[in-house]
């Protein structure tokens, strides 16, 4: 029967560890001195070997030839700990047990002495999932366990751990792997397995596994027979749905080039060729930090980085934060394609200002360079006065029925801004009374409305200016509306004209 490669290859010993050094060298002493404390914590990102740790332990502090650094994994005991069958180690969920009750159990059990072990040993996993009573009753039994009893609680989320709960406990961090670690690894695991991979796919793998050696295992399980003969990155790519730098790059530069059709042109090209909008997101927040870096080394930055060199630090980081934020969106959004093409107009917004360049002039030439330059905006400023006026009056003339109207204030604001222009417009106005006019909006634009409301004062003053009268706005949600953001008249000019598709998300 296939074994899995992280379950075959799942640490049975202290050696066996990757990457943990410095907690293999301290649980090894512990033991070695006779000085193991009674409750421990596992903390670090899923996948690090804290499950792993709590067992490998368990089984140093109970074989039979122990307590040892070097449990034989041939005893009973040690058999029943790796199979998990142990009625000493008894490893909990604490997702699934999180509630007091289990833990007014686990306190019953803890009186009853171990079956046939030296120490009964709780490892609970997600510690940090227990809920505020569960914890509660758990600290009584920390405070005075017995001294055949011992606690390791694996947790990815230490800081959600009651600080009573951390001081009574030793704390161990398990990092993430490196690169480095990861290629020496699964090069001796393709020389057992006499499988080829390529270096390069590793760094991919890794990549995607964020430093997790089990879930790079796990990719490498699947690649083995996806592949044929040798792992390349093209097979990773492939099975993975990663969005290769080529395709990120063609959206991003288009975005500089402030050419919208262009870049949702490259987006729905990747879109079609099956790449998660997720994905295509997490490409476009690495390529940015690849940009970011090499402009900060300021290093041979190769044609396709010097294309990006118009770009400001600020414009960067800015728009990484912005990817972030939208990324983080799609995860609970069911438009998922909308909210990435929503996200490229705001980058287009946001990215690819022009720059002045400046020349090798006199002090003559800038003296006179200035004063041009005063006397033509003065005469600028009086044309654009002039015509202002005239459109106002214009404007004021048009807007006496503000509702009838609306196209004109959604003019004046876009003028203001445009992303305020895009929230307003999912609103309908319903009525003006009394200088107040009142905006709906559907319930799946709770989102716009939180913008117009954030924005409002501004908002009243732009339809007062053209209407020649204060007015106050009210916004309001329409309830049980059964209208979806597809039957929205703007969204289906954006997919007809971009050749668009609806993907739902799949929860």
């Amino acid at each position: 029967m296939y074994k899995v490669l992280a379950r075959k290859y799942r640490p049975q010993n202290f050696d066996d560890f990757v990457g943990q050094g410095t907690i293999v060298n301290t649980l090894k002493r512990a033991i070695e001195k006779n000085k193991t404390a009674y409750a421990y914590i596992f903390a670090g990102p899923r996948g690090s070997g804290k499950t792993s740790m709590a067992r490998v332990f368990a089984k140093a502090l109970n074989c039979e030839k122990g307590p040892t650094t070097n449990p034989c994994n041939k005893c009973e005991i040690c058999n029943e700990i790796t199979a998990g069958t142990s009625l000493d180690v008894i490893e909990i969920d604490g997702a699934s047990n999180r509630g007091i009750e289990e833990i007014r159990a686990l306190r019953e059990n803890v009186n009853l002495r171990p079956s046939k072990a030296r120490y009964k040993i709780y490892v609970i996993d997600e510690v940090h999932m227990l809920t505020t009573e569960a914890f509660n009753a758990l600290l009584k039994t920390l405070e005075e366990p017995p001294e055949y009893v011992k606690f390791i609680f694996a947790t990815t989320a230490p800081e959600k751990i009651p600080p009573t709960i951390i001081s009574r406990c030793q704390r161990f961090d398990f990092k993430p792997l490196t690169l480095k670690e990861i290629e020496k690894k699964i090069s001796e695991i393709s020389k057992k397995e006499n499988f080829k991979i390529e270096k390069g796919a590793i760094s991919v793998i890794n990549e995607f596994a964020n430093g997790s050696l089990r879930d790079v295992l796990s990719i490498v399980d699947q690649l083995i027979v996806f592949s044929e003969g040798k792992i390349t990155i093209e097979d990773v790519r492939k099975l993975l749905g990663i969005v290769d730098e080529k395709g990120i790059d063609e959206i991003l530069k288009s975005i500089v080039s402030k050419n919208i059709n262009q870049a949702i042109s490259s987006l729905h090209k990747l879109i079609s060729e099956g790449k998660d909008p997720v994905l295509i997101i997490e490409g476009i927040i690495k390529r940015l930090r690849d940009i970011l870096v090499f402009k900060i080394e300021d290093g041979e930055k190769g044609e396709i980085f010097s294309y990006f060199d118009k770009m400001t630090t600020d414009e960067i980081l800015q728009a990484s934060s912005l990817s972030i934020e939208f990324k983080e969106k799609l995860r609970r959004e069911t438009q998922p394609i909308l909210l990435t093409e929503i996200l490229i107009f705001k980058l287009v917004s946001l990215i690819g200002k022009e720059t002045q360049k400046e020349d090798n002039l006199t002090i003559f030439d800038i003296v006179n360079e200035e004063k041009n330059k005063k006397i033509d905006e003065k005469e600028q400023e009086k044309e654009d006065k002039e015509k202002k006026e005239i459109d106002e009056t214009r404007d004021r003339e048009k807007t006496d029925d503000i509702i009838g109207n609306w196209h004109i204030v959604l003019k004046k604001i876009k003028e203001k801004s445009r992303i305020l222009e895009a929230a307003i417009r999912e609103g309908k106005p319903e009525r003006f009374e009394d200088g107040i006019l009142s905006i709906s909006f559907e319930e799946n634009f709770e989102f716009h409305k939180k913008r117009v409301d954030e924005n409002r004062k501004t908002i009243e003053k732009i339809i007062s200016k053209i209407s020649g009268k204060e007015v106050k706005i009210e916004t309001f949600l329409k309830k049980n509306s059964k209208k979806s953001i597809l039957d929205d008249e703007e969204v289906k000019k954006i997919i007809t004209e971009f050749n668009g598709q609806v993907i739902e998300r799949e929860d």
